[in-house]
Formats: C-alpha cells, sequence, structure tokens
C-alpha cells in the first residue's frame, strides 16, 4: 500500500469514528496494521514518523543525541485513532496503551499527550496526569498548547476541590490564548461561588501560580526550535511553486509562536513583512473582507 493510498485509509477510519462506526474503524486499522512495516531503525537511525517540520525539529533540538530517521509510515495516526477508540469506549486504560504507541512513532506530537491527558481524568489518577502534564510542558511550545494543558490543570484542581487554584489556573491559560473554554470553566465557579468574577488575568494572577510553583517555565530548547523551523520553511518557499497559501499561512504561526517566547523588535518586523506578502499575493474577496 502506498503513501496516498494509507493516507486516505486513514481518513475513511477518521470519518467512521466521528460517526461513532467504531467496528468500521477498527477493521480500516487492524488491516493498516499488517500493511505497515514496523521498522524502527534504518541506514540514518532510529525511525519516527512526524506528522511536520515542527514536530521533527523540536524533537532534534530536544534530543541531540540519537540519531533519527524522519520516515512517515503513520504508526502513530493508527496507534492514536485506536487509543480514541478504545477512549470513546470508556476503556480508559487501554486507551492510554495505544496513545503510548503512538508516541514511541512520534513524541512531540502534543494531541496524543492531550489524550492521555484526558484519560487520566477520566480514570480520576491526577498523580499519573501530574506526571503526564510535565511531560506535554516539555513539547508544548505553541501558545495554544500551553493554553489547553493549563486549562485540564484548572478542571484537576477544580475535581480536587481547591476552587482557587483552579479560577487561577483558568485564568492563568488566557495569557498564552484566550479560549472560549476556559471562560465556561470560569463561569462555572462564579455561578458555584455566587461571586462575580473577572475573566481577564492580571498581575496578581501570575504572582498566585508563582507562589504555587505552577508557573510555565519556558524550556531552552525553545526558542532555537521556531528559529530553526523559519529558516527551514523560509528555505523552502524561495522557490516559487512553494509559496503556497498554506505555506505562508503555516510560516506565519510560526513567526507568532517565537514572538510569544521571543517578543523581540525584529522578529515583530519579519512577522509583518511575511504577513504583508501574503496579504498581496493573497488578496481577500469583497465576501472574505465582510
Amino acid at each position: 500500500m502506498n503513501y496516498k493510498e494509507v493516507v486516505e485509509e486513514l481518513k475513511k477510519s477518521n470519518s467512521y469514528i466521528a460517526k461513532k462506526k467504531y467496528v468500521n474503524a477498527q477493521g480500516i486499522l487492524d488491516r493498516l496494521l499488517k500493511t505497515i512495516e514496523p521498522v524502527e531503525i534504518d541506514k540514518h537511525g532510529k525511525v519516527l514518523d512526524f506528522r511536520n517540520h515542527l514536530e521533527f525539529i523540536l524533537y532534534c533540538h530536544m534530543d541531540r543525541h540519537t540519531k533519527i530517521s524522519w520516515t512517515r509510515n503513520f504508526l502513530s495516526e493508527v496507534y492514536l485513532q485506536k487509543g480514541i477508540i478504545e477512549y470513546e469506549n470508556s476503556n480508559y486504560k487501554k486507551a492510554i496503551e495505544f496513545y503510548e504507541k503512538a508516541l514511541r512513532w512520534n513524541p512531540t506530537d502534543f494531541y496524543v499527550y492531550s489524550e492521555i491527558l484526558e484519560s487520566y481524568i477520566k480514570l480520576r489518577d491526577y498523580d499519573k496526569f501530574g506526571v503526564w502534564f510535565n511531560k506535554a510542558l516539555a513539547i508544548a511550545i505553541r501558545p495554544i498548547d500551553l493554553a489547553v494543558l493549563y486549562k485540564k490543570l484548572g478542571y484537576v484542581y477544580i475535581e480536587k476541590g481547591q476552587d482557587e487554584i483552579a479560577y487561577n489556573l483558568f485564568l492563568y491559560s488566557k495569557l498564552f490564548f484566550p479560549r472560549k473554554e476556559a471562560d465556561t470553566e470560569i463561569a462555572y465557579l462564579e455561578k458555584k461561588v455566587g461571586t462575580k468574577a473577572k475573566y481577564f488575568p492580571d498581575i496578581s494572577t501570575v504572582k498566585f501560580i508563582e507562589r504555587l510553583g505552577l508557573d510555565y517555565k519556558r524550556p531552552d530548547y525553545v526558542i532555537r526550535t521556531y528559529t530553526t523551523v523559519i529558516k527551514a520553511m523560509e528555505a523552502i518557499m524561495k522557490k516559487e511553486e512553494a509559496k503556497t497559501k498554506e505555506n505562508y499561512l503555516m510560516l506565519i504561526d510560526y513567526y507568532h509562536g517565537l514572538y510569544f517566547h521571543y517578543p523581540d523588535a525584529s522578529v515583530h518586523s519579519a512577522m509583518f513583512a511575511v504577513q504583508r506578502e501574503y496579504e498581496i499575493r493573497f488578496p481577500l474577496k469583497p465576501t472574505e473582507e465582510k
């Protein structure tokens, strides 16, 4: 089975999962596991199945000693989908087993870490949640991913009966990315306590989280990862055929990530230069402007 055929099969199984037709999805996934050869080592090194350049470069900066080979065999996606099926059937421990197999092939897939955390929440195993929360923090370099993590942590503190900590974690999560889910949790606490709550973080929020030792401490490889992936993307886009809408949006997203972690004037200028170039190449149609 070639690359395109595997992709199409995974799309089908994912569609079945969305429709809750889990038996159909399992059939496709089991066939793929029989088809895909699980080569663990090739002439370049340890075979890993990253989905994009950011995951690949992040891993390279995290682990500079292991020689790796980026080869899309889609095993990470197959095991992820099998984990989702087990999760949807309330088999949370079995789901975690499949998620961990997915991480064997793609150790920097944030979505898998997020699903593991959801499984431990369902199991009410908050000790294991804490272990995996810290693992997820190590690879969560996008602002929106950090927001997701702190929102999940806030929910765990609600379950523990520590509403003040939970409330401040929801506020803190909005410093990374203002997600509606955080507002929903704040509204829940507001109704529970019966007191009007603020919905925006301030310096007191940051100080509160710092005192608890729960504040985000950026790993030293994050900025290096973003600068490397931006350079790689810009090198690819020197070719005219690579200057696609998708690639521009990806590059802009990388710049936004870098600027979040490193708010330097030069980064800001470069980011807006790319955005202006994108707007010139792909101008909004009148209907889109409205």
